[in-house]
């Protein structure tokens, strides 16, 4: 019932009108929480209470205007329900994967087949090579690792990113038979003449690896002069024994399973908890009673609020080197959600930049036949989304509509001015017959700007959808980072850029 039930604005301020609060002022806390005591008929949780208000911006009397406070109940309904909806989509996803866990486990009950050193036949080492740090050598083109178990060799391809400290992002794979296999890892360097030089070089450990479980190490890497300058990032898993790697992962599924269950049913009283004062007396008695019920669980309980302390405790042997989010984080409002995907680079973001600075030139270079001022105010608007981080749906909708509006004027006024193509209007008002060849680039721009637009649209449409998952992005531009999804400003509201 509260995932059905979503507080407004208007409901809000009606409730607390009832209690003596009046629209448009500023209270102290006290006030507040004494305004929620009436609407629920009993004392409303402290703990929610003080965290609702530390989520508003008090003036300097200590003072939180009554929309504001309204606007971040709404905003923690809105957090509740994203977090009950996540967990569930999670355990869904957690108890397909138990099955298959079980699945393969049953089958290797009656199948496994080890070699005399207890190791199974088909045993693998896993190494991801992730980045290199300090590279003291500079006159090279590229770098590579080669990683050699027991004199066989494997390279990872060519790095790319920053010289000094480049990236690899590349997965090997090695058969083990014993376990007691000699693993060498080096990073060599390649210099204009395709000369190998060697960096430094380090030995991995398998016996530390005998948990089946993903190490993240940063490997130190000897020179032949035995300095250690460079450092190597790498992630590794050795997985020698199948039957007991899925057994093992069928009980953190288990647990994870249970763990999430406890999380929701927080979530959910949380969410019931703030709704309350909100409804209507009889549903406001139900959910009074659902309040009141005792808790069985094992694991002792506390309020939440939208400080979530949520362990997702999703097994790192699931998949090999999956990035996972598995500590404990806080969720507050108007700050990054843990579940935030964080890109390094979104690919619609950096040809939108590319379209809109083509967009931009064009309309430059139009303003000499034509006012095109709407293509220069989309370009700025355009750059306020990515250095202003106003990344938020309704502006990137504004700017949408104001593309759309942008083709259709094009297209009309290709229709009205089309005979200068043709050379039979010849009543330019100020250049004459001698203004033909830039309004006839003119026209040819305005017809590539309408393609741009139109490819725009779509792009737009896409940063329309990010936007409302919360969706952090990092866009780098030659030496500038521009974080966007990190504040969600909008020019439209208080907290918005006019701040």
């Amino acid at each position: 019932m509260s995932l059905q039930y979503s507080p407004t604005i208007s409901s809000i301020l009606n409730s607390f009108q009832r209690t003596g609060l009046s629209q448009g002022q500023a209270y102290q806390m006290e006030q507040l929480f004494s305004a929620l005591d009436k609407l629920t008929g009993q004392l409303y949780d402290r703990d929610v209470a003080q965290q609702l208000f530390e989520q508003c911006s008090p003036n300097q009397r200590g003072q939180v205007q009554l929309e504001d406070f309204a606007q971040v109940i709404i905003e923690a309904d809105k957090v509740l329900k994203k977090k009950i909806n996540q967990t569930e989509q999670q355990i869904q996803q957690y108890r397909d994967e138990l099955k298959e866990c079980q699945q393969q486990a049953q089958e290797l009950q009656y199948n496994q087949k080890l070699n005399p050193q207890g190791v199974d036949r088909d045993s693998q080492l896993i190494i991801v090579v992730k980045q290199a740090h300090n590279i003291q050598y500079s006159d090279y083109q590229y770098s590579f690792v080669s990683i050699s178990l027991d004199g066989a060799e494997v390279q990872t391809q060519m790095s790319t990113g920053d010289k000094y400290n480049p990236n690899f992002n590349q997965q090997l794979n090695f058969q083990i038979q014993t376990g007691s296999e000699e693993i060498l890892i080096k990073l060599f360097v390649q210099d204009r003449n395709q000369r190998r030089i060697l960096i430094g070089q380090s030995h991995l450990d398998l016996g530390e690896m005998h948990d089946q479980q993903v190490h993240s190490q940063q490997l130190q890497l000897v020179n032949d002069r035995q300095q250690l300058q460079t450092y190597l990032q790498i992630e590794s898993q050795w997985i020698h024994n199948k039957l007991k790697y899925h057994q093992e992962m069928i009980l953190k599924y288990e647990q994870t399973i249970q763990q999430s269950q406890i999380d929701i049913d927080d979530y959910q009283r949380d969410l019931l908890t703030i709704q309350q004062p909100f409804l209507e007396t009889n549903l406001r008695n139900n959910l009074q009673q659902s309040l009141k019920q005792p808790q069985n669980y094992s694991l002792p309980q506390q309020n939440q609020a939208f400080m979530y302390q949520q362990q997702q405790n999703l097994p790192q042997q699931q998949k090999p080197f999956q990035m996972q989010t598995q500590q404990q984080q806080n969720i507050q409002i108007h700050q990054i959600d843990p579940n935030t995907v964080q890109d390094e680079l979104s690919d619609e973001l950096y040809y939108g930049f590319i379209l809109y600075m083509l967009m931009l030139l064009l309309a430059l270079f139009q303003c000499f036949a034509r006012p095109d001022y709407l293509d220069l105010i989309l370009a700025m608007l355009y750059l306020i989304i990515v250095c202003r981080d106003c990344f938020e749906p309704t502006y990137i909708k504004i700017v949408g509509v104001l593309t759309i509006l942008s083709v259709i004027n094009d297209i009309v006024w290709i229709s009205i001015y089309k005979n200068w193509w043709s050379g039979t209007d010849k009543t330019l008002p100020t250049w004459g017959e001698a203004g033909d060849p830039i309004v006839r680039m003119t026209l040819v721009f305005c017809v590539f700007n309408i393609i741009l637009k139109t490819a725009l649209c779509y792009i737009l449409f896409h940063y329309y959808k990010e936007s409302q998952q919360n969706k952090t992005i990092v866009f780098k531009f030659w030496q500038f980072q521009f974080p966007v999804g990190v504040h969600k400003q909008n020019l439209f509201t208080i907290n918005g850029l006019l701040v």
